[in-house]
């Protein structure tokens, strides 16, 4: 599974914080208002109402870092370059203006730069955790994943309950194939965003590998019904772990409903055929192999070498069906 820090975390990685040394500031900036409108995604609202300020107040830096802010949120991280840069022209010691450009970099691919950004960030304050968090994002998207754990471990020291701190840390420690350790942060994650799809998965291949099958249906089971418009590759995989966690029963179950809402996906034939052919009922289970074929002639292979087939390797109806 491919590493992946999208726009959900861009609440908490974005800061907004940070005092100008200028005077020419907006007397009139609301911090609430502003907030108001983020936490109802009224980010053209958001965005007038910063260039309006920038007008009066070209030289403030709370207004540009501001503007940076909402871009970013907008998903327009190219353009929030060049006002967080401003900000920074501005005051060069406004942390929250480098790390939102760190942000921005991140988004853009330029992890390299994104570090430096978020150096900058920690030099002018290591009080907040959201450069860290930036900083360990910027090294796990280079694959450097203990590098990028050191900084997901200082943004814990500071908030341990950062939830991005702690998933960065769950995939970190997945990626290092310390899955065991990595599967408290993810379930700590997953608390404060329980229809993170991906972070769900995490924890599904997690127990996975360690071979804790039952344990990933409550997580499967989130993500079917999350993703209830097309739930099947999740439902594929809940059957494939009550199969290797013994509940053939209760797999057959799950392959009948594939096969219910997708009678041309050979997927739901070929699971159910190894549940029956797991239960004993072996004939059954091969005129499920068959369907599946027909439909998708790659199952030969894909059961020739399988081994939840491995009772039945010397079915002479099994070798034909298997053979090219």
């Amino acid at each position: 599974m491919s590493k992946k820090f999208w726009s959900l975390f861009m609440f908490s990685f974005i800061m907004l914080s940070g005092c100008s040394l200028l005077s020419d500031t907006d007397p009139e900036f609301s911090r609430e208002k502003y907030d108001d409108w983020y936490e109802q995604e009224q980010y053209e609202l958001a965005l007038e109402e910063v260039n309006q300020r920038l007008e009066k107040y070209p030289e403030d830096p709370l207004l540009h870092n501001e503007k940076g802010y909402v871009l970013n949120l907008m998903g327009q991280h190219e353009e929030a370059l060049q006002p967080l840069d401003q900000a920074i022209e501005l005051d060069d010691q406004m942390d929250s203006a480098f790390n939102n450009k760190a942000l921005s970099l991140n988004e853009l691919g330029d992890y390299e730069q994104a570090i430096v950004a978020a150096q900058k960030a920690i030099d002018i304050s290591d009080k907040e955790p959201e450069q860290f968090i930036n900083m360990g994002n910027a090294h796990s998207l280079l694959e450097r994943d203990e590098k990028a754990l050191e900084y997901y471990n200082k943004a814990l020291e500071i908030d341990d309950s950062a939830p991005n701190a702690l998933y960065g840390k769950g995939i970190s420690l997945y990626f290092l194939a310390e899955y065991e350790k990595g599967i408290p942060y993810l379930e700590r994650y997953i608390k404060a965003y329980p229809e993170d799809i991906d972070g769900l998965w995490y924890l599904v291949y997690s127990h996975d590998l360690l071979e804790e099958y039952s344990d990933t249906i409550p997580y499967l089971d989130k993500i079917i019904e999350l993703e209830s418009e097309q739930p099947l590759d999740a439902l594929d995989y809940k059957g494939l772990m009550l199969t290797y966690a013994g509940n053939f029963k209760e797999a057959e179950e799950v392959y009948n409903n594939i096969i219910e809402q997708y009678p041309n996906e050979a997927l739901g034939y070929y699971g159910k055929s190894i549940a029956l052919v797991q239960q004993g009922e072996v004939d059954q289970g091969l005129e499920e192999l068959d369907k599946s074929i027909e439909l998708n002639d790659t199952f030969k292979d894909t059961a020739y070498n399988d081994p939840l087939f491995s009772p039945i390797y010397e079915d002479e109806t099994f070798i034909e069906l298997t053979e090219y």
